[in-house]
């Protein structure tokens, strides 16, 4: 039996494997007619490493967004290539394996590592190598102190101290050089409000680091070489206690002219302070001054900085009414004539038995001095007073003081011109009631040897006759005061 299956399978043998040949040819013709190879595009991002190794160089390389997606073609069965996409494939370049144009140092490239996750060794690759351009430049680095702003404020008894610290202090900044020789400021801000976790007297919280350039514009710190421990700074700022003091402003001196001060006009009355409890305590007012006004004859406007008026470790919670304004208001000064009339001039020092006459019957007289003191002149009547203690009968032209505060007034000299003469002899004006003003009548006769004579005088009118030879005089004198 088995001798006979082997003669069947050995029989013709040739045909046989003939047949089994071309059965498998015509399976392969009909397996690549209903799956042939074909050839498909897809897009990728290149992850891009080795940036230090550029940097140890002292170049900067910079690859634009654009250059970083990069598309290729791929051949391989159409069975494979249905089952991939663009997230199958990968594309990494390695900047240590940078080349530098010889011609233009500027410009650099480095070749694509290409590859996919599936079906690796069932395609191909077209094209050959990729190669990814960029551009170099000379790496710089800068530190900067980092500055820290703080939005917001607290309500209450409490406000923000004046120093946030931030954490790191000092922070590194690399990169290209454009870029790096511009920056300006390494600045942090936080927010703090109501609801701000406030710890021992102090608020910690954390803020993302920003670079400002030369024209105050942000600057891209993606694009920079900037450690992660420094793109996040730490905030550390002081609670105190706060407490609204009086301002007082002292003036030393006096003005020009008998001038005075009408007032001390302040820009605030009050400023809010902060500081710690202890410190505050001790501070009941701030008195800037003293000014001194000597010889001012025009108002004073002037200005102080508050903050010198300060102890250490107390401070202004608006920095904005730190400087006060001072307007001492001067006063101006202002002149008024006056009319002063005999009839109000009073004398002393007139002797026993003489009588004084004012030949002059008015005077004007400018009186200078501020212009609230001159106001109170208005409607009142203008006195003076003369001495003439050792004048004998005769005219005579003597100064008046007038009734005027020394201290407030000025004024020019007043003189008026009098007649002293003896009771009896003619009528006049005597100063026995003390007014300056007297009246009567004298009526007399003299004789004399050789002259003869009788007269009356009354009321300044007189008559008689005379008449010439020896001397001698007799007569009477009466006087109505």
């Amino acid at each position: 039996m088995g001798k006979k299956l082997l003669k069947t399978f050995t029989n013709n043998i040739g045909f046989k494997i003939l047949a089994v040949a071309f059965a498998f040819i015509l399976w392969l013709v009909v397996y690549n007619l209903n799956d042939p190879v074909k050839t498909k595009t897809f897009t990728t991002t290149v992850t891009v490493t080795g940036r230090d190794a550029v940097v140890d160089k002292g170049l900067w390389p910079t690859i634009k967004d654009s250059e970083k997606t990069i598309s290729f073609s791929v051949s391989g069965k159409r069975s494979y290539l249905n089952e991939l996409d663009d997230s199958d494939f990968y594309a990494n370049v390695d900047l240590a394996n940078i080349i530098v144009d010889k011609d233009d140092t500027n410009k650099a490239s480095v070749k694509v590592d290409i590859g996919c996750t599936k079906y690796r060794h069932s395609i191909t690759f077209n094209g050959g190598d990729h190669m990814l351009s960029l551009s170099v430049e000379k790496y710089m680095q800068k530190q900067f102190e980092v500055k820290v702003s703080v939005d917001g404020s607290l309500s209450g008894a409490k406000a923000l101290g004046n120093k946030p610290q931030a954490n790191p202090k000092v922070v590194k900044v690399g990169g290209p050089e454009s870029i790096v020789s511009t920056i300006s400021s390494a600045n942090v801000n936080i927010k703090v409000d109501d609801n701000t976790i406030i710890s021992d007297n102090q608020i910690t919280d954390r803020g993302d680091l920003t670079l400002i350039d030369d024209n105050g514009d942000e600057v891209d710190i993606s694009k920079l070489d900037v450690d992660s421990q420094y793109q996040s700074i730490a905030v550390t700022v002081d609670v105190l206690s706060t407490k609204e003091v009086p301002i007082k402003c002292t003036t030393t001196g006096s003005p020009a002219g008998g001038k005075s001060v009408l007032g001390v006009e302040l820009s605030e009355d009050s400023v809010m302070l902060k500081g710690n409890a202890e410190a505050l305590n001790n501070i009941t007012s701030i008195d800037v001054g003293p000014i001194d006004i000597s010889g001012a004859t025009d108002d004073i406007n002037t200005s102080v900085d508050l903050t010198g008026y300060l102890p250490d470790g107390v401070f202004i919670v608006s920095s904005s009414k730190s400087k006060l304004s001072i307007d001492i208001k001067i006063e101006t000064n202002a002149t008024s004539t006056m009319t002063l009339n005999s009839s109000n001039i009073t004398y002393d020092g007139l002797q026993e038995g003489y009588k004084l006459t004012f030949v002059t019957d008015k005077s004007s007289v400018i009186v200078s001095g501020t212009q609230s003191d001159i106001d109170t002149l208005s409607g009142t009547t203008l006195k003076g007073k003369i001495d003439v203690t050792g004048l004998d009968a005769g005219t005579h032209t003597v100064t008046v003081k007038p009734n005027l505060d020394e201290t407030k007034y000025t004024w020019g000299e007043i003189k008026v011109q009098i007649v002293i003469g003896r009771e009896g002899d003619g009528d006049g004006t005597t100063g026995t009631d003390g007014t300056g003003t007297t009246s009567g009548s004298t009526t007399g006769s003299s004789s004399s040897q050789g002259t003869g004579g009788s007269g009356s005088t009354t009321g300044g009118t007189s008559s008689g006759s005379s008449s010439s030879g020896n001397t001698g005089n007799n007569g009477s004198d009466s006087s109505s005061h």
